[in-house]
């Protein structure tokens, strides 16, 4: 061996560096796996059209977006993508729901989080899986973070006011309010999962609703639908029990459904190997409800019952004679059995009237069997059967949870015997925000949670008025307008007093306004804003400032720009908003 080595030492060292050469050429030539980052169409069903530029095509599966790609997805349609990379989950996507369209505003690499803006409509985002990079949703007021998070965004215009909506099913929003020349206007602020919110755009973006609840009523079934998908996939994690939601859905009359339900594929098609499909969301599993069960000499424990549904038969089943007598004669249907044990399914096909096999009882660590939710008798139709079971819990006194306390930006943490509650103060002190009481009960603690504080910001500002080298505060309310404490009448150069440098109406943040004194280096910029008049004065050269910045007019009609540029003012100049479609 020795001697081998010896002779073939050189060639050996070369065929290597040929390998490794080999293998860089074609990482080189493919683009390395960054190549396959990006954001690309997982599904996409009825009318989506993708367009860039002045070229429109119809959205394919499996394409790339790139940037400055415009998804439009029709009535009775929808459009599911995913932000590929190496390091982001596969069970991560965002849905397109009808009539709604988005642009992609940022180059999606992988390598951090990309940005989508809704032009109108809605999106639900599903990034409940660890991620490198995820996906921020943008309006034209508000971006809002979806990592770590289930969510809906909508943003629609109702007259001349627009509306950011965003309910949140799981994990935390991180959200940040801008004006129109992309200033941020609030400190990012949070969405806390099973909440609603709202963000009004007038004449600056402000938080209507923050932290409320909401019904799930409200969603449309569309939502629903894929909601179910979800939480099937999410699994106990998330907040929403299938079942849950598909009773709201169930409950929901025809003419309700002001949104598409996705339909099965072919029977030849379905799938029965137990994969969620999520690129297209197709609700095949459905959870029933926690059922409350009390065994002799234990206190009343949760049943854990997961329950899926078969998939759905597309072909009717075959018609039988009856006999003279009114019964069907030979009749040759059968039926699906499916039995789920902890989540594993057996099919059994049983005659119509027949009996299924009753497996035997099921053994689980840690759980008790109790029984089945179903009879293995007399089947007459496709059922599930589901084994249940009862968690086998230590004495209370032996059990403590973890109580994750959130307010604001402060997080601490409290270990909380089983049973027992929380201790939490009556009322929290966090500046600018009123507490409104906490997320969740806390006063009977039997699992891990986590118990967030509902603040409100409140909607005053403060006006800082500069009078040569005095200063003067005032506080006005959100929106309104403010009178000054002391209007001077000259500067201690004799000069005449002739404005202010902003407007002294539409207060939105915290402002300082200063005292502008006659000489040649100031002029006046008069706005005209839906035929309202602002005048503010302005040193020569510099950029005039808006005393707000319009989002639409009293018809309606969306603001595009200004008429001359704010830039360099070196004379008296009229500055008018303009208004368009979109």
């Amino acid at each position: 061996m020795k001697d081998f080595l010896k002779n073939y030492k050189i060639p050996i060292i070369l065929g290597g560096v040929a390998l490794i050469a080999v293998i860089a050429t074609i990482i080189v030539i493919t683009g390395g796996a960054s190549s396959k980052s990006g954001l690309y169409i997982q599904s996409v069903s009825g009318s989506v059209t993708v367009t860039n530029g002045d070229v429109s095509e119809n959205a394919v599966n499996g394409v790339k977006l790139d940037q400055s790609d415009v998804i439009t997805v029709g009535a009775n349609s929808s459009c599911t993508i995913a932000y590929q990379g190496k390091k982001n989950s596969d069970d991560n996507y965002l849905i397109v729901c009808p009539d709604t369209q988005i642009l992609v505003s940022d180059e999606f690499n992988g390598k951090e989080s990309g940005e989508l803006f809704i032009r109108n409509g809605s999106v639900i985002g599903n990034f409940a899986g660890d991620d490198k990079a995820s996906v921020i949703v943008r309006t034209p007021d508000s971006t809002i973070t979806l990592e770590k998070s289930v969510a809906k965004i909508s943003y629609y215009t109702n007259e001349f006011i627009s509306y950011t909506d965003l309910y949140t099913f799981m994990g935390n929003n991180n959200i940040q309010l801008y004006d129109s020349l992309r200033n941020p206007v609030n400190s990012p602020e949070f969405q806390i999962q099973q909440k609603w919110g709202r963000v009004v755009s007038e004449n600056a973006p402000s938080f209507e609703a923050l932290n409320l609840d909401f019904d799930l009523n409200e969603l449309t079934a569309f939502d629903l639908k894929n909601l179910i998908t979800i939480a099937q996939l999410i699994g106990d994690d998330f907040p929403y029990r299938p079942g849950e939601l598909q009773a709201v859905l169930d409950s929901k009359t025809e003419d309700t459904l002001n949104a598409p339900l996705v339909s099965e594929p072919p029977a030849s098609e379905t799938d029965n190997s137990g994969t969620i499909q999520t690129a297209e969301p197709i609700v095949t599993e459905t959870s029933a409800p926690a059922i409350e069960t009390t065994l002799p000499g234990q206190t009343t424990t949760t049943v854990h019952v997961i329950t899926t549904a078969p998939p759905a038969s597309t072909t009717a089943p075959p018609q039988t004679q009856p006999s003279s007598s009114g019964q069907p004669q030979g009749d040759q249907r059968t039926h699906i059995v499916t039995i789920v044990i902890d989540g594993e399914e057996t099919i059994q096909e049983v005659p119509h009237g027949g009996n299924a096999v009753r497996p035997e009882d099921p053994v689980i660590d840690g759980y008790t069997f109790i029984g089945w939710d179903g009879s293995f008798e007399n089947i007459t139709e496709d059922v599930v059967i589901t084994a249940l079971f009862n968690e086998n819990l230590q004495s209370s006194s032996d059990v403590f949870h973890t109580v994750t306390i959130i307010i604001g930006n402060n997080v601490t943490t409290q270990i909380v015997p089983h049973g027992q509650a929380a201790d939490l103060p009556s009322n929290v002190e966090v500046e600018g925000y009123i507490f409104r009481g906490w997320d969740k009960d806390f006063s009977n603690i039997t699992s891990d949670i986590t118990i967030t504080a509902i603040l409100e910001r409140t909607l005053t500002h403060t006006v800082t008025f500069v009078v040569e080298d005095q200063t003067y505060t005032v506080q006005t309310e959100h929106n309104g307008s403010v009178i000054p404490p002391y209007i001077p009448s000259y500067d201690s150069k004799g000069n005449r007093f002739i404005g202010w440098d902003k407007s002294l109406a539409n207060i939105m943040n915290d402002v300082t306004i200063t005292a502008v004194f006659a000489n040649d280096n100031y002029h006046t910029v008069t706005f005209i804003i839906d035929n309202e008049f602002y005048s503010v004065k302005v040193a020569d050269g510099e950029t005039a400032t808006p005393p707000f910045w319009p989002v639409s007019d009293s018809s309606g009609n969306m603001f595009i720009g200004w008429d001359h540029s704010l830039d360099n003012i070196t004379s008296d100049v009229t500055i008018t908003a303009i208004y368009g479609g979109y």
